[in-house]
């Protein structure tokens, strides 16, 4: 037994434990993500304070939106009636109308000014009249063959119309509409 070494190779292993070295991990990665997390949020309160400063209305651009619930053009007239709907954030004021017969690129009715307000979750109607509309051909009304169908040809199919509107903030809104709900 003499030459039986008293070390066992047990006790001169060094090694860290896999708990220990989970811990380890985990302490550092904690660390560097909340260095991240802390400085990612500063960044966003810096940009959220930033925005305070710029002007209110140019704002609210973003937070308007109109949409048309339903357009009527009167049979037997040249009138058109607009319904409207505020689904934005802020309230609205229409300052001009804009109505392109499609097929033909015929401007029948050019920058109306209008100056309606439509209040935040409200809706409103808006009548355009023989003042504001221009249907020089034909019987100029609506039910003529000529701004019915395409090119005025019953063969055709039915004339759409594209009708635009501007907001006082500058927002442009458009939707494309047929006579009679066709």
């Amino acid at each position: 037994m003499r030459y039986v070494s008293h070390d066992s190779p047990l006790k001169n292993r060094r090694a860290v434990s896999q708990i220990m070295g989970s811990i380890v991990i985990l302490g550092i990665v904690s660390s560097v993500g909340s260095v991240i997390l802390l400085n990612g949020m500063n960044s966003i309160s810096a940009f959220t304070y930033d925005l305070s400063f710029h002007e209110k209305s140019k704002n609210e651009i973003h937070r308007e939106d109109i949409i048309f619930e339903h357009v009527r053009f009167e049979p037997g007239t040249d009138d058109l009636i607009l319904n409207l709907a505020n689904i934005g954030t802020v309230d609205s004021t229409i300052t001009n109308i804009t109505i392109l017969k499609i097929d033909s690129q015929e401007i029948i009715a050019n920058w109306i000014d209008v100056e309606e307000s439509i209040l935040t979750k409200d809706n409103h109607q808006i009548l355009l009249d023989g003042s504001n509309i221009d249907l020089p051909v034909g019987s100029q009304i609506w039910d003529d063959d000529y701004y019915y169908y395409v090119n005025g040809n019953p063969s055709n199919s039915v004339a759409k119309y594209k009708i635009s509107l501007t907001t006082v903030k500058g927002n442009f809104f458009t939707t494309i509409a047929s006579p009679f709900n066709t």
